[in-house]
């Protein structure tokens, strides 16, 4: 990236980060609205949603979790509160389908946070994610604890002779 294109982003990003709670991940207008998640849909989208002028709606990423302000799509530094990656979450319930899951993710395919992605209750996992689009998919931060659990090496348990 140039500097001057930098500089842009950077102000852009200021004051409010896309996805969070001041800024819309869609159109990037500040004209948005924060409220608590009706009951119905707490249990899976979280305590709070956002709502922008242009109908998108999602659960804002913490910006003060995240590790470059300049770089939309940087992970945050911790897992979020709903994280699928937490215990207990509701994504771990079906115990066959989570470690499905799980074998997939260590063979090498990755899992995106929904923490600012607009919200879809009839998608396929909630979420319209832009598949299609990899620089506009946020790795999740339990995602990458977990990888880096499963790639670290063994303890050496033995001396060498």
């Amino acid at each position: 990236m140039g500097e001057a294109k930098r500089r842009r982003t950077a102000a852009l990003f200021s004051e409010h980060f896309p996805g969070g709670r001041g800024r819309c991940p869609v159109c990037l207008s500040t004209h948005v609205i924060a409220a608590p998640t009706p009951d119905g849909l707490r249990e899976f989208y979280g305590r709070e949603l956002v709502v922008c002028l242009c109908g998108a709606a999602w659960e804002p990423v913490d910006e003060a979790g995240i590790w470059n302000r300049e770089d939309e799509m940087c992970s945050t530094k911790e897992p979020c509160d709903n994280c699928a990656f937490r215990p207990a979450s509701p994504e771990q319930a079906d115990k066959e389908k989570w470690n499905s899951m799980i074998e997939k993710l260590k063979t090498g395919q990755s899992f995106y946070c929904h923490k600012g992605v607009p919200i879809d209750p009839g998608g396929e996992d909630g979420f319209k994610y832009q598949k299609h689009n990899r620089n506009k998919l946020r790795l999740c931060r339990g995602y990458l604890n977990a990888l880096g659990k499963w790639w670290r090496a063994p303890a050496d348990t033995g001396s060498t002779s």
